[in-house]
């Protein structure tokens, strides 16, 4: 062949591959995968805010939306009640974790007040309060997660009026005590007044409550407990003092509770005890020792 077809030829074959490349499906497939892999979506962006003040977590948490996590840093003296009252989803929960509170000036109303559903409340400690600790008020699938509330002058952590499907696990009440009526209604924990389908302690301890450990007060639904426990409740004058009271004022609130693997030590009265629920309450495994008055009172 001639040196100048052998050339010509050549360069034909040389612009036929950059043809072919230039148009190759699979070269275009692949750019468009590696493109896509690097597009997030919107709903995948979280908006993380650590806060040192009040004011500032008063706004994160008026502001806040799905996927949002608020993280308080060190000790925030609460000056009024902290309202979560926004919805997170079941994909995207909103995160409210860390530090502590301290609610001397928050006055007689409950320190965390939780209308919103879909909130995670995780590693707080928060004291010195004249009302409630956290008190979950119609909010429905929240998590607290190993908080622990204490000397308040009234509960420590409650659900109630339609709080539904909320778990509340590795939580710690202890040292609530209600001045104002000798002791009467300050417990660790609490679930009370009104339906709530699906609510779950779990792993929780009170210890040194002026009233009860748990109080079920009118509360018209099921309620499950997993390896909790209830020690030296019912110090207040006034205090009932029952580790987990399950019921009352009388027979109208019946509800099937069930409880496993709980432990109730050293109450000044009961360490488990029905309060007039006519309802079969189930007992798996649970034990205690030193109670006042007894072990069980059904």
């Amino acid at each position: 062949m001639k040196k100048g077809k052998f050339v010509l030829l050549a360069a034909i074959c040389f612009i036929a591959l950059i043809i072919w490349f230039s148009c190759n499906p699979f070269q275009q497939n692949e750019s468009s995968d590696a493109l896509n892999l690097n597009v997030l979506d919107a709903t995948d962006i979280v908006r993380a805010t650590t806060v040192t003040t009040f004011n500032d977590l008063s706004g994160a948490v008026a502001t806040a939306v799905a996927g949002d996590v608020i993280t308080i840093s060190g000790t925030i003296t609460a000056t009024a009640s902290l309202r979560l009252a926004n919805n997170g989803t079941s994909s995207a929960m909103i995160t409210l974790q860390g530090g502590r509170l301290e609610c001397s000036g928050v006055g007689t109303s409950s320190a965390i007040a939780v209308t919103g559903s879909y909130w995670k409340i995780t590693g707080i400690e928060l004291y010195n309060g004249g009302g409630r600790g956290i008190q979950i008020k119609g909010g429905q699938h929240n998590i607290v997660d190993n908080c622990y509330a204490h000397n308040f002058k009234n509960m420590g952590i409650e659900v109630n009026e339609g709080g539904a499907y909320n778990e509340i696990i590795n939580c710690r009440s202890n040292e609530n005590y209600d001045v104002a009526t000798g002791g009467e209604n300050a417990d660790g924990f609490a679930a009370k007044n009104g339906p709530g389908k699906g609510n779950v302690f779990r792993n929780c301890i009170a210890i040194h409550n002026s009233d009860d450990g748990w109080d079920l007060y009118q509360f018209t639904d099921p309620v499950l407990f997993y390896s909790c426990t209830a020690e030296r409740n019912g110090y207040g004058t006034d205090g009932d003092g029952v580790g987990f009271k399950l019921g009352g004022p009388n027979s109208g609130t019946n509800a099937t509770h069930v409880l496993n693997d709980c432990v109730a030590n050293y109450n000044i009265h009961y360490g488990f005890s029905s309060n007039y629920n006519p309802s079969v309450i189930t007992y798996n495994n649970c034990t205690g020792t030193g109670n006042g008055s007894g072990l069980f009172n059904d």
